[in-house]
């Protein structure tokens, strides 16, 4: 696409480009003249697809987003003409240089002939270039009229003189009227154009046909008409449509047709003769064959845009076939290196395998000799807590019976003390009758007496009471060996007064939280 030109005239282009050279009311026929150039729509595709949003963007921001020089075409051309009239409008708001620099390359291959003319020639001819484009006879009307419009438009561009201004008033004036003819407005909104006389005429007559003929349209398009004549010619039409297999119902039923399509409809009838006929039987026929034909029209129009969704879907799909078979190749290749890497990495991973383990070795052998100290010591905290149980209830043990006073026991030995019934724990030692009536007191209690007593008795306790008067060594070892292994609370009872003992009891469980 790239050519390079020696002659100072055409440098100016190169650094500005066309549309920025070009007025706002020109700028939908340079549109029109990139998008019917056959030769470089590849080209405006893939520029396209850098930067799709934005351009998509600025397209429907423009006034001539919906220009008829852009609608009036075939689905392809609407299409093209959109992406060009966002690429332009976004090169010329952001003046991005190397935009300009790529749609100068394009319009250089586009139309070779204009470019060479004006390289080969200090002046131009506008009236000797027409008669090189009559006598191409492979091209139509438009190709010559955009070749015309561009090869101008280089011209201006690079003030390159030109003979014969007369042409040049001529044409202008045919692009000017071909302005006027191609304008947004001309066709648009002709009811609300109308003055109020005619739209109070045009509307009183359609609610007198509505009325008449007892014609009534739902929300989903079904339409229903009470005149059997008119219902007659309606379903006339509904069978031409079913010798093809349509059904116009299920065409029309998601299609909008609101009260400006209506008002289109009447502005197509004349008043004069509305005002004229004494019958209104032809003009209800022409009233229902407008409906249909609108609604076709819309019909034809959403069809349109779904099928430029599935061009634009297709299109993607061809434009990325390339790319995907060159990302296959790649992905195998990627996949032959990737299986040799991995065969390498797990060489290198098995030998950082056998490295590590021999590695490890005297490293785990220390960390299990570590493991077990710790284990030991931790046996040892423990033993060492539950020893400090012991000790705690020694000691309170021992200060008892150094501050027992009997008469003050004695006085208080009828006191209520905390409710023992209901609480589980263990009693080791206390002779026989004195082990009786505490059992009486307390019949949810464990009382061992002699060591042949089975461990499985102290499941379950949390708390074990020791009578060292009236126990034996091994009984107590043995009794206490248990109570550290299951982390037991430790106490001791000095007293052989059975309330006094409820008292020591009671407050050894408050202390221990009970």
């Amino acid at each position: 696409m790239s050519r390079k030109a020696s002659q100072p005239q055409l440098k100016s282009i190169r650094k500005t480009g066309l549309i920025h050279s070009i007025h706002d009311e020109h700028l939908i026929f340079l549109v029109e003249a990139i998008s019917v150039n056959k030769l470089i729509r590849e080209d405006i595709n893939e520029l396209f697809e850098e930067k799709r949003k934005t351009f998509s963007k600025y397209a429907r921001n423009s006034s001539l987003f919906n220009h008829p020089l852009i609608i009036s075409g075939s689905v392809q051309h609407e299409e093209l003409c959109r992406k060009v009239l966002g690429v332009l409008l976004h090169t010329r708001d952001s003046d991005n240089k190397r935009q300009v620099e790529i749609l100068n390359e394009i319009i250089y291959k586009g139309w070779p002939r204009a470019a060479s003319n004006i390289i080969n020639h200090k002046n131009v001819n506008i009236e000797a270039y027409i008669n090189t484009l009559k006598y191409d006879t492979n091209r139509n009307y438009t190709e010559n009229f955009t070749e015309l419009f561009i090869f101008y438009m280089i011209c201006i561009n690079c003030n390159v003189p030109i003979i014969n201004p007369t042409w040049v008033a001529s044409y202008f004036t045919s692009l000017s009227l071909r302005a006027f003819v191609y304008s947004n407005e001309m066709y648009f909104d002709l009811f609300n154009k109308k003055d109020e006389t005619a739209k109070t005429e045009l509307i009183a007559f359609k609610d007198d046909l509505l009325r008449k003929y007892g014609i009534q349209i739902s929300s989903d398009n079904q339409i229903r008409i009470e005149n059997i004549e008119l219902l007659k010619y309606f379903k006339s039409l509904y069978r031409l449509a079913y010798s093809d297999k349509i059904d116009l119902y299920c065409l029309f039923r998601d299609i909008e047709l609101g009260e400006k399509d209506l008002n289109d409809i009447l502005c197509s009838f004349s008043l004069t003769a509305i005002k004229n006929s004494h019958s209104n039987d032809e003009s209800a026929q022409q009233f229902i064959s407008a409906i249909v034909i609108k609604l076709l029209i819309k019909s034809i129009q959403y069809i349109k845009e779904q099928y430029c969704e599935r061009i634009k879907e297709s299109e993607k799909i061809v434009r990325n076939t390339s790319s995907l078979n060159r990302l296959d190749n790649e992905n195998k290749r990627l996949i032959s290196e990737n299986r040799l890497r991995s065969k390498r990495i797990d060489e290198l991973s098995e030998k950082l395998r056998l490295s590590k383990s021999e590695a490890e070795k005297p490293l785990l052998e220390k960390i299990r000799e570590l493991e077990k100290q710790v284990a030991k010591q931790k046996e040892l905290i423990i033993h060492e807590k539950e020893k400090e149980k012991e000790l705690a209830a020694l000691r309170e043990f021992f200060f008892s019976l150094e501050n027992q006073d009997d008469a003050s026991y004695a006085g208080s030995a009828t006191e209520p003390v905390m409710d023992l019934k209901d609480t589980a724990a263990a009693i080791v030692g206390g002779n026989a009758k004195w082990s009786v009536r505490m059992k009486e007191l307390l019949p949810n209690w464990v009382f061992i007496t002699s060591t042949g007593f089975d461990k499985r008795s102290l499941d379950n306790i949390q708390s074990i009471f020791f009578v060292p008067n009236s126990m034996s060594h091994s009984l107590y070892y043995k009794a206490v060996a248990i109570a550290r292994n299951k982390n037991m609370d430790i106490g001791f009872i000095y007293s052989q007064n059975e309330q006094l003992a409820l008292k020591e009891i009671a407050k050894a469980l408050a202390r221990a939280g009970y």
